[in-house]
């Protein structure tokens, strides 16, 4: 019994002890000043849209250098949005060391396919199809659409273009057009070969690529995997052979065909 006892009070020492430990270490977190601030921008995808001078610009723009601050009082969720609120930025990670350092770490929106629309404006559209702003830092090599763009930037930001209505995708070109650059960007040889899209007036798209001196009148999106397939096969069969500066159109609208229409003719 007094085993039991005895057992049952070191136990009951033991948390205790804990708990003032713990106490104690809370107490000298809270006057370790923040020391340094580091931050890491991911630009594994080859972008460059955001720099650590911007970054930096953001954290200073609430007037405070934090450093000197207790690194426990820095309100984290607050620099967090106010990081991520920049349309650049896909997702901001940030938290605080023991060791006093303020850490950020940044993940830039990715574009595929930058747009000039119908009234001079351009903007991308990132992989996930949000709208995003050019940027004065870097240009993105993606593909280029023009022509009949109706759909303007400070309206269409406020949009998903991969979620939009069908009620939407009837008034914007930005949902077709996302889908052909998806397309093109998750395959090697086309995002090589596509770099300017025209948006036709009647809607239907037509693709020029970097070799040959062709246009590809693709028509819409609907059937894009199997008219893709039908014009490799014809590069392959037929410009291989006959010269890839032959014809002016190649068109991929009609089933099971491809037509072709030579220069001059």
């Amino acid at each position: 019994m007094i085993r039991k006892i005895l057992n049952i009070t070191v136990w009951v020492l033991a948390i205790a002890g804990l708990f003032v430990s713990l106490a104690f270490s809370a107490r000298e977190s809270d006057k370790i000043p923040c020391k340094s601030i580091k931050i890491e921008v991911d630009n594994n995808a080859g972008n460059f849209f955001v720099t650590n001078d911007d970054v930096l610009d953001i954290i200073f723009s609430k007037g405070d250098s934090l450093v000197g601050s207790p690194i426990t009082s820095i309100p984290i969720a607050v620099y967090e949005r106010q990081i991520t609120a920049d349309p650049s930025v896909k997702r901001a990670e940030v938290y605080t060391k023991h060791n006093g350092v303020f850490a950020v770490k940044v993940y830039q929106r990715e574009p595929i396919l930058r747009v000039f629309n119908a009234y001079g404006e351009s903007y991308y559209l990132d992989r996930d199809g949000n709208v995003m702003p050019t940027s004065e830092n870097y240009t993105a090599r993606v593909p280029v659409a023009s022509g009949f763009i109706m759909d303007k930037q400070f309206k269409m930001q406020r949009y998903n273009v991969a979620e939009m209505t069908d009620s939407m995708n009837q008034k914007s070109r930005l949902d077709e057009l996302f889908r052909l650059a998806t397309f093109i960007r998750n395959d090697e040889f086309w995002k090589a070969q596509i770099q300017q899209i025209t948006v036709e007036a009647n809607g239907e798209l037509t693709l020029i690529p970097t070799v040959g001196d062709h246009h590809i009148l693709l028509g819409h999106v609907d059937k894009m995997e199997q008219k893709f397939k039908k014009l490799l096969l014809f590069y392959r069969k037929g410009l291989n052979k006959t010269g890839w500066d032959q014809y002016s159109h190649i068109n991929l609208k009609y089933k099971d065909q491809v037509i072709c229409t030579k220069k001059n003719s």
